[in-house]
């Protein structure tokens, strides 16, 4: 698998065959997509101290999850006429609950179909990181776990779904990933909630979440 997402403007090259791999190539932060060179901001040996010792604390297996059943399925929600925004989060594979994911599924008003719109590890097509329906709504990311932290119907939901639907292909930082410090999908996640205005807490393993939007 080439890791092009962690490189120096995506240039392929660079053989991954682990997700510590992966997570040490992405410990070089480029000073851009587009430029030539590489600053190591952080050193891989010291992030993974970092990480552990982090762990160490017990604070993993703190994530606080909102009562589920508050939220219907999503298959009852798509037979409203309303509109639905969700925020999901998941663990991600390998990493537990030590690190999460975030993403958002949204439908418009008059619609029975649900959208997914994230940012994921791979550098594509038409939008850079940011993915539309990359996977199922409700689908993991190769751990299991996948609760929903927020949810908006009707009119409250409207603005937000609007934004993600219309925002997200120009998200400023959508040709950067760097799984640390940012940005990555947590950004995205709380990006959208900042310029939507809700008022949505993402758990502290939202790694990535204060990282700034200043990639262009």
């Amino acid at each position: 698998m080439i890791c092009r997402s962690m490189l120096c403007g995506q240039r392929p090259g660079v053989r991954c065959g682990s997700w510590g791999a992966r997570l040490g190539l992405a410990m070089v932060r480029p000073f851009g997509a587009r430029s030539r060179g590489c600053a190591a901001r952080v050193t891989v040996l010291s992030s993974f101290l970092l990480l552990t010792a982090w762990a160490s604390t017990g604070c993993v297996n703190a994530i606080e999850v909102p009562d589920q059943s508050q939220f219907a399925p999503l298959e009852e929600m798509a037979a409203l006429d309303e509109a639905v925004a969700r925020v999901y989060v998941a663990p991600v594979h390998y990493l537990g609950n030590f690190a999460t994911h975030t993403w958002f599924v949204v439908k418009e008003a008059g619609s029975h179909e649900f959208d997914r719109w994230e940012v994921s590890l791979h550098h594509g097509e038409p939008y850079g990181y940011v993915y539309k329906n990359l996977r199922e709504p409700e689908q993991h990311i190769g751990s299991y776990g996948v609760f929903v932290q927020a949810e908006l119907i009707g009119e409250e939901a409207e603005p937000v779904v609007v934004f993600v639907e219309n925002e997200s292909p120009n998200y400023p930082c959508r040709d950067f990933y760097f799984f640390l410090p940012g940005p990555n999908c947590n950004t995205y996640g709380q990006w959208v909630l900042d310029n939507t205005g809700w008022d949505v807490d993402l758990p502290f393993t939202a790694l990535g979440k204060d990282a700034p939007v200043n990639c262009e």
